[in-house]
């Protein structure tokens, strides 16, 4: 076997992620596992393209990933997105391939070993994956209410829930698989996520942010955004050291992105860790990172992947830059008005055309519309942000069951 074949399991729309562009020089050499939904688009970049109909919930793509790799020279695996992380790094293992390997991908997974690695370099919330609900009663009787529910493989805030109760507590964790369920100190304070790239253990770009609402607020159905810092901003300068500790303390990688998130606590001023994630950070991040550093950090992470080596050479801009995600609601969305945009705004976009029905928000990326916004500070970002959720108030009509 001969082909070097590489083959990349992305099931983000060519619209967002031209791979054909961007792979160009490699296109002949790639097989393309996708989502059904996006297959045709691929199909006129690279010569083989497979479409799976349920691309994140079932074995489908791994069982093509085996086939591909007993039957062809399998040189590459690319991934982009955090539910490929863990299969895909099992699939390298099983037949050698160089990259992400299981034992290296588990920790940027699996949020109590995770926490098992950070927990001696900097600042950790107390945890537990508690056997039962007896065992998680006394874990709340420590730390006090209330408590955070999570599952030890999810991401976007699927599944987080805020235990205030020994009764909510204990129901939640006898609904949940024994091996997929952890419990959280919870952290009052502002919610941080510091984007960037590692490789070797060390930094090579960090980009820190703060939260507007939570990762939670979409299961209230407000807005969820987010504004870089200032260079100069305290928390930015405590990040300074808090990301490298971080990055050192867990598995040495090639050149890859990460997306760490932190509390910053109400009272104490304490960063406190809370997950970090082998990956670009989701939402609009890529867009921001991009604006800011002059690099898509999308397509220097694929080209790299794929073996089209190049050191990125990222500018530090001092104008900043935010994103907006506008959740839906539980009813039917029956008109978006067209209002002039707020100031700042760089890009807005519309998931959906009216009229169209929703059951709510199942998770903190999901979103009707969204903003990218710029600004001379994070002050500046964070008026046109909030603009824009006035705008989404005003603009967005509703009837909600």
């Amino acid at each position: 076997m001969t082909d070097n074949t590489i083959v990349v399991a992305h099931r983000i729309p060519s619209a967002v992620t031209p791979l054909g562009e961007w792979l160009g020089e490699v296109a002949d050499r790639v097989v393309l596992i996708t989502s059904k939904e996006a297959a045709d688009e691929y199909a006129r970049a690279f010569p083989e393209v497979i479409g799976v109909a349920d691309y994140s919930g079932s074995d489908e793509v791994v069982e093509r990933l085996d086939e591909l790799c007993r039957t062809r020279n399998v040189t590459r695996i690319v991934y982009g997105t955090e539910d490929d992380i863990l299969r895909l790094a099992r699939v390298r293992t099983r037949y050698g391939i160089a990259g992400l390997g299981e034992a290296q991908a588990l920790p940027y997974r699996d949020k109590a070993l995770m926490k098992d690695a950070v927990r001696e370099a900097v600042r950790t919330p107390s945890y537990l994956v508690p056997p039962g609900p007896d065992e998680a009663a006394s874990f709340a009787a420590r730390t006090g209410w209330p408590v955070v529910v999570k599952p030890r493989l999810g991401y976007g805030s699927r599944g987080v829930v805020v235990a205030t109760s020994e009764a909510m507590l204990r129901a939640e964790v006898e609904a949940r698989p024994a091996d997929d369920v952890l419990l959280e100190e919870f952290v009052p304070g502002d919610v941080y996520h510091v984007d960037g790239f590692m490789r070797d253990g060390e930094v090579v770009l960090s980009q820190p942010s703060r939260y507007l609402n939570g990762c939670l607020a979409f299961q209230e159905g407000r807005p969820l955004g987010s504004v870089q810092l200032d260079a100069d901003d305290p928390v930015a300068r405590a990040f300074e050291t808090f990301v490298p500790a971080v990055i050192g303390a867990l598995p040495p990688t090639e050149l890859t992105p990460f997306h760490l998130e932190a509390f910053l606590h109400e009272a104490t001023g304490e960063l406190y860790f809370c997950e970090i994630a082998a990956r670009l950070g989701g939402a609009h991040v890529f867009e921001t990172l991009t604006q800011v550093t002059g690099v898509n950090p999308v397509r220097t992470w694929y080209r790299h992947q794929v073996g089209l080596v190049e050191e990125p050479r990222f500018r530090h801009g001092t104008d900043r830059y935010g994103w907006l995600l506008v959740p839906p609601q539980a009813g039917t969305l029956d008109a978006i008005h067209d209002l002039p945009l707020p100031e700042g705004v760089v890009q807005y976009r519309a998931n959906f055309q009216p009229p169209h029905s929703f059951d709510g928000a199942h998770a903190s990326t999901d979103a009707v519309v969204s903003f990218v916004v710029g600004g001379e500070s994070s002050q500046h970002v964070e008026r046109s942000l909030r603009s824009c959720i006035r705008w989404a108030a005003e603009a967005l009509r509703w009837t909600t069951s």
